[in-house]
């Protein structure tokens, strides 16, 4: 009996040390001492804040924001399940710490069976190859090239528009624009003219898109679902995977259309016919050619995977977050006629009778680009950026375990009342060269900041400066007053329902 007891008080032992127990117990001591000493919305004892999240987005969102600017806060705490700890930044002094850290992999993996390794989750020695090989895609002659198709697809939106005017019906910003963005994205970054404005299939990529990201919120909020092994066999699991391979198999249609362009095949790999051919069609080689033909130092390209990866997110964020970025740009010119008129007159005033921005115009948009800029300050597109601490680092005072999960909440950030007067209004002129000076340049990041930043943010202002100029050339935008929009970011600052406008052409 007492070798028995021997055997099995071993045998706890090993799975003690091997199931790091006594450092994963210690550790969420730590986190429980710093809890204590941070502030942050009251949490339930077992469910922490999550239910609360899950409950209403849009009344987390109002509490927090109501914390946050009466209490000035800089850095907040909140609770996932009784376990699971997260700090929350809310400030530039203690962002400055955290973006330099690296991507929280364990929450970050939930993106994973949709995008891949492409270069918003890859790490490390891959995300640098892939990103010194990518960067060319982005050049400012390759970028200007796009400015016709820009306008050429918004013109597209604007036909379409003309129709709710004859209606006399209000536009629905989410459902056009993201049809619009993803015609765009198309082109430019894949040669590939979809007719997705027109053709309604395409609706079914819109819908894929969407129905991931719900469900990677929903597995997020649910720690059940954080295992692998029991999460791919819950229905849930399923269906997430179904609209995973919808997803994929539009990218690798796209990816083998363009193969078929460039006289690239399975069997063939000699870029320099590659190179020829698209510089045949058109002379930059584009975001997609640039990927099928790229070589590093050691003569080796990208595998057909790493393509796929890179392709989906770059469909990803540079249609989803462009998306958001103009709908709610051309929300807050619709309830700020004043603003919107004087985009109207600025663009007007550059165009000098012409139909079509040109490249050289962009620069002129000036109160345009502040335009835009301040309805990312409001409602930045990309929602939360997450980190993980590689060592115990000190914020407000209070000594903040390695290994914490820190999420930059850029609404709330954004908004904070020590670095934004009136955070809560609506003012492009924040931007003016002389408004801005001495504004810490970390205040505003809708793109995040420091060395992992977005690699297509010139691409996605030029696109939002051409099709809100061009809109607000042609449509006088009204909302209606009472209308009442329910947040709900999921990942991307979106409603639930859409964003009604009123249109009338403009005189």
């Amino acid at each position: 009996m007492d070798v028995q007891l021997l055997v099995i008080a071993a045998l706890f032992l090993v799975a003690l040390f091997y199931f790091r127990l006594p450092s994963t117990i210690y550790h969420y001591y730590r986190q429980l001492c710093a809890s204590r000493l941070l502030p942050g919305v009251p949490q339930h004892w077992l469910w922490g804040n999550a239910h609360q999240i899950a409950a209403s987005f849009h009344d987390w969102y109002a509490i927090s924001l109501g914390l946050v600017q009466s209490n000035r806060w800089k850095v907040t705490k909140r609770w996932i399940g009784p376990f699971l700890m997260e700090i929350e930044i809310m400030h530039p002094t203690a962002i400055k710490k955290i973006l330099k850290e690296p991507k929280d992999d364990s929450l970050y993996r939930l993106l994973r069976p949709w995008l891949g390794d492409g270069l918003l989750l890859s790490n490390g020695k891959k995300w640098a190859r892939n990103r010194r090989l990518l960067t060319p895609g982005f050049h400012y002659e390759i970028l200007k090239s796009y400015i016709p198709v820009y306008s050429t697809c918004v013109d597209v939106l604007c036909s379409k528009w003309e129709e709710n005017v004859r209606q006399k019906e209000p536009v629905k910003l989410f459902n056009t624009v993201s049809m619009l963005s993803l015609d765009i994205v198309l082109q430019c970054a894949c040669s590939h003219k979809s007719n997705c404005q027109d053709v309604r299939n395409t609706q079914e990529y819109v819908k894929a898109v969407l129905t991931i990201l719900e469900m990677i919120v929903d597995r997020y909020l649910n720690p059940l679902y954080h295992m692998d092994w029991y999460y791919w066999k819950t229905p849930t699991g399923r269906t997430m995977k179904k609209y995973c391979d919808m997803a994929h198999t539009h990218s690798e249609n796209v990816i083998a259309e363009r193969k078929n362009v460039l006289g690239l095949d399975k069997n063939t790999k000699n870029r320099d016919d590659a190179l020829r051919n698209a510089k045949r069609h058109h002379k930059y080689l584009d975001f997609l050619d640039i990927l099928l033909t790229a070589e590093d130092e050691t003569g080796e390209g990208l595998t057909d995977l790493e393509i796929r990866d890179e392709v989906d997110t770059f469909m990803f964020e540079g249609h989803d977050t462009t998306t958001s970025g103009m709908c709610w740009t051309l929300y807050c010119l619709a309830k700020h006629p004043e603003a919107q008129e004087k985009v109207r007159e600025e663009v007007r005033s550059v165009l000098q009778g012409r139909d079509t921005l040109n490249y050289d115009d962009l620069k002129e948009l000036k109160y345009t680009q502040w335009a835009i800029k301040e309805a990312m300050r409001l409602y930045p597109p990309v929602t939360d950026f997450f980190r993980v601490l590689s060592d115990d680092t000190e914020f407000e005072g209070v000594l903040v375990p390695k290994g914490t999960r820190a999420v930059v909440k850029s609404y709330q950030y954004h908004r904070h009342p020590d670095v934004w007067e009136n955070p809560n209004e609506y003012d492009p002129l924040r931007f003016t060269p002389e408004n801005s000076e001495g504004r810490d340049p970390y205040a505003y990041i809708p793109f995040s900041a420091g060395y992992r930043n977005c690699i297509g943010q010139n691409f996605a202002l030029n696109e939002e400066k051409v099709v809100v100029a061009t809109i607000v050339n042609r449509f006088k935008l009204t909302v209606d007053p009472n209308q009442k929009l329910t947040y709900h970011p999921i990942g991307i600052f979106k409603v639930k329902g859409d964003i009604e406008v009123l249109v009338e052409l403009a005189i």
